[in-house]
């Protein structure tokens, strides 16, 4: 019906031809079912200067905003990525700095503000800006909705021009090498939850301390001198550095991820959590505990020296996290509820020795109760009798100590202070690639995950610049990858933020692009099984000959039924009376993956060549099942039909073929409803027009070849001559003008009538085939031979076969069989002794010669013994002959070989044409001339 016309195309074009056996239906690759190539237009905001943070404001009255950070700039935008206002937040010292003047006046010159966080307050519409300038000093920007817009109305600097010095300054908040932050506001307070990455350097100059809780003040001057912190002690500073990735808040904690050594002195890293407890600000509870993200192959290595056998794979540096609740599909595959938070890490395996990334990543979902649950049972491991004993660990910021192993929390009053110290929880946190490691060749730099349903989709940016929207599902063989586009922008994708529940905003170099979280659009689904499989929620629909969105269809737009496609058919031709059986290949022949006849009515499909009907087998359709999901690479669905026969005017010529599915309508969302055409088949009438060879022997064995026109076409060929079939050579190929098969044995002699039967429709031959009485092989002579030599087979009828050959083999070596020449007479057959490959010109070998006839091997076999070709030098020089003078009497040739092959052949030398009875010696042959022998004055030609 010309629908999907063009993507079968496209489709067969990919389609890759399978090797040698049964005609097996071309499999469709999945990675032609959707073209990741196609480009998506997105809403961006080009900042004109790198990206450094992005931060989302909404309002409970609705208006929302974007705040843009970049070097000495903070860019307010509306969530259509629309400028509104720019706030120059850098150089310190410049005259363009207007808000720069609220802070202390610099000592040097210009200096560039980097904008290292950008925060807003959990409660009141205030925009918290943190730079690298000024040993990291805050701004506090307040935010009112005028007109329906968002504005920034108050900027204060959060400074105090008292308490702050070198050794302790509560109002240096951010590291120029890294900090993450979470704010926590309170009915009389916010909370600034710090991390920051520090070094000797860092710490000389104001140093914002590792981890910290500072309390913004009332008056809005700067934070409270009273603050608690945990720090790298000087003596590792330089040496072990600690990255802050990302920070969080859930409930009762804070939560910090960063990627740092195992433990001083190596250099192997691994991902860590640290967790805060919201309800006291001295750090006693702080804990850290080692997130495992790993791939555990399942299928190990078959045979030693396979080189690409599966590897485990620890994925040990953690690139971005997001917190989320997951949809109702995974929390079950997680064995938790849809209601509990889950921390989503994007993991790389890195570098040995070294936390540079490397393109192999993974995702690991670890539910939040149960690191909590984790943390607390290892600290009654730490703090409870009876366990062996543990380090504290934290070496970096507190002295190494043991666990006290001193609480009996059986006791009337326990003594709980062995929990209120910071402790490394001793067991790691141990979860697998929810990938299956199918991002490995893939760096993932961000990370945002929402539930939309019951599905839960990881919207993932790369190192490339590309986005990726796929649905998590436990350890899956296959990933289910709803889009995957290029933002168009070279270089690492960051900052994934969300707004409401319906718009993401991702950044790459210096723009800044929205993203709805149903995905950029449905065109890159090239077909409509796959379109209209697509997840509910991306609002997809077939439109014509692509997969759209409603509004950007014109046309009819359809989401509930595709017509199926055909890519291929087998045979191409057949009889106009058999009944041949067709293979259709394709895709979207079903809504389902079994041809099960209680879930399809006989009625659902029809297949019609030309004018002919093609009754479905729906056994012989259902044998060609799927292969397993962990081996889905690529796919094809197949219908076998028959075709009924034709009728008395059936004429040939080509031919379409029709499938026709109308499946009804059923509690499924989507059905199989449409027609498909491809042309290419053609009704032919076979016709034999030769017979090779015409005779055999009675005891059959004779290859009979079949000559003509369209032999081949159909799906199954007999050979019957007589009443008995001739066994095919082999399936025939499709174009070939013959047919070949082994003749049978007769019961009788004379005329065989030969016929070829095509799917049921029977093509005589023009001439019978005649049996005449078998041959019998009674000896060989001579004796013994060499390659080229004349042997002569001696027997009776051996004029009843076509075709003889004979074979030497001796010691596990066996020669090519070579064509004897044809038979001369009923009683003997001459053949030319077969190559045998000997080392030196001096070893023979004894051995059998097999004499073949019509393909009957083995019957007769003879002891002979095979010698190295001789050779006669002297008649080699001369081109075969030797010139004599008149004087000479005796002729003398030089051989090699000769002397033993006489032992059992005749050898003979003639002069002129003359037997001179030559004397065979051991090296040479002599013969004296014929005495009636006249030489003429040029000489005679001498032979052996």
């Amino acid at each position: 019906m010309g629908l999907l016309c063009r993507i079968c195309l496209l489709l067969v074009l990919a389609l890759a031809p399978l090797g040698a056996g049964a005609w097996q239906c071309p499999r469709i690759p999945y990675s032609s079912t959707r073209n990741f190539s196609i480009p998506y237009a997105l809403p961006s905001l080009d900042a004109s200067s790198p990206v450094q943070n992005v931060a989302v404001f909404t309002d409970s009255a609705g208006p929302a905003a974007i705040f843009v950070a970049v070097r000495n700039r903070i860019l307010l935008a509306s969530p259509e990525l629309r400028l509104l206002s720019v706030l120059v937040t850098g150089p310190v010292g410049s005259a363009e700095c207007e808000i720069c003047r609220l802070c202390p006046a610099a000592t040097d010159g210009p200096e560039d503000t980097d904008n290292v966080l950008l925060l807003l307050d959990p409660l009141e519409p205030w925009l918290y800006s943190c730079g690298t300038a000024r040993h990291g000093l805050c701004y506090q920007h307040q935010l009112e909705v005028l007109d329906g817009k968002v504005a920034i109305t108050t900027t204060r600097c959060l400074y105090s021009a008292t308490g702050n010095r070198p050794a302790s300054c509560p109002d240096c908040v951010a590291s120029p090498l890294g900090t993450s932050a979470t704010v926590v506001a309170t009915s009389y307070a916010s909370f600034f939850y710090l991390g920051s990455t520090v070094n000797s350097s860092v710490a000389a100059r104001y140093s914002p301390q590792s981890v910290s809780v500072r309390r913004l003040k009332g008056t809005l001057d700067g934070f409270s001198d009273d603050f608690q912190w945990l720090t790298v002690l000087p003596q590792y500073r330089d040496n072990y550095t600690i990255h802050y990735v990302h920070s969080f808040a859930d409930r009762d904690h804070v939560y910090f991820l960063t990627v740092q050594p195992e433990r001083p002195g190596l250099a192997a890293y691994h991902t860590r959590l640290a967790r805060l407890s919201t309800h006291e600000r001295d750090l006693r509870h702080y804990r850290e505990l080692v997130l495992d993200c790993r791939f555990e192959s399942k299928r190990r290595r078959r045979r030693s020296g396979e080189e690409d056998a599966e590897r485990d794979v620890a994925y040990n540096v953690l690139q971005a996290a997001h917190t989320a609740r997951p949809g109702a599909r995974l929390a079950r595959d997680l064995g938790i509820n849809d209601t509990d938070m889950v921390l989503f890490g994007a993991f790389a395996e890195s570098w040995p020795e070294s936390r540079v990334p490397q393109e192999d990543s993974a995702v690991c979902a670890f539910p939040l109760r149960l690191l909590n649950q984790a943390m607390e049972e290892g600290m009654e491991k730490c703090c409870g009798t009876g366990h062996q004993s543990l380090l504290r660990g934290l070496s970096f910021f507190q002295p190494a100590e043991y666990c006290p192993h001193n609480v009996n929390l059986s006791a009337p009053v326990a003594n709980t202070s062995c929990w209120d110290q910071p402790t490394l929880i001793p067991a790691a946190s141990h979860k697998v690639d929810l990938f299956n490691r199918h991002l490995a060749g893939v760096l993932l730099t961000s990370i945002f995950v929402t539930a939309l349903g019951d599905v839960t989709v990881a919207h993932l940016g790369t190192a490339e610049g590309r986005i990726f929207q796929i649905v998590l599902q436990r350890s899956s063989s296959y990933l289910l990858t709803l889009a995957n586009f290029s933002l168009g922008e070279p270089g690492p994708v960051r900052g994934a933020m969300g707004l409401q529940s319906h718009s993401l905003f991702f950044t790459a170099g210096t723009k800044v692009w929205r993203l709805n979280v149903t995905g950029p659009g449905c065109r890159h689904f090239s077909t409509c099984q796959h379109c209209l499989r697509a997840e509910r929620f991306m609002g997809c629909g077939w439109c014509r000959d692509g997969c759209t969105r409603r509004h950007e269809c014109t046309g009819l737009w359809v989401q509930d039924s595709c017509p199926p496609v055909l890519t291929d058919f087998h045979p191409r031709s057949a009889p106009l009376q058999g009944r041949t059986r067709v293979t259709l290949c394709g895709m979207t022949f079903r809504s389902h993956l079994d041809l099960d006849p209680r879930r399809s009515s006989p009625g659902a499909y029809r297949v019609a060549v030309g004018r002919r009907g093609c009754t479905v087998l729906p056994e012989e359709s259902r044998s060609h099942r799927p292969l397993p999901t962990s081996r889905r690479k690529d796919f094809v669905d197949v219908l076998v039909c028959e075709l009924e026969p034709g009728g008395p005017t059936a004429a040939g010529g080509p031919a379409d073929v029709v499938l026709t599915v109308e499946e009804p309508a059923g509690p499924s969302s989507f059905r199989v409803h449409g027609s498909t055409t491809l042309g290419g088949f053609v009704f032919v009438e076979p016709h034999i027009s030769a017979l090779h060879p015409p005779f055999g022997p009675r005891g059959g064995g004779t290859h009979i070849s079949l000559h003509g026109t369209h032999l081949s076409a159909g799906s199954s060929w007999r050979v019957m001559v007589n009443s008995s079939e001739c066994p095919l050579a082999g399936q025939p190929r499709q174009g070939d003008g013959a047919i070949q098969c082994t003749a049978p044995a007769a019961s009788g002699l004379g005329a065989a009538w030969v016929a070829l039967w095509i799917d049921g429709e029977e093509f005589p031959a023009p001439l019978p085939f005649q049996y005449r009485p078998d041959p019998f092989v009674s000896a060989i002579v001579p004796s013994c031979s060499y390659e080229g030599s004349m042997l002569t087979i001696i027997g009776t009828h051996l004029d009843s076969v076509y075709r003889a050959k004979i074979r030497f083999e001796a010691s596990g070596v066996r020669t090519e069989a070579t064509e004897c020449e044809g038979s001369q007479a009923p009683e003997r057959l001459l053949c030319h002794g077969p190559a045998f490959p000997f080392e030196s010109k001096v070893e023979t070998a004894s051995g059998n010669l097999s004499v073949l006839l019509d393909g009957a091997a083995g019957r007769w076999l003879f002891r002979l013994r095979y010698y190295p070709q001789p050779e006669v030098f002297a008649l080699e020089q001369e081109g075969g002959r030797l010139r004599l003078k008149p004087g000479d009497d005796e002729i003398e040739v030089h051989q090699l070989g000769l002397d033993a092959v006489a032992t059992c052949m005749n050898i003979t030398m003639t002069v002129g044409g003359q037997d001179c009875h030559p004397n065979v010696l051991k090296n040479e042959v002599t013969c004296r001339l014929p005495r009636e022998l006249h030489l003429r004055p040029a000489g005679a030609p001498v032979e052996v």
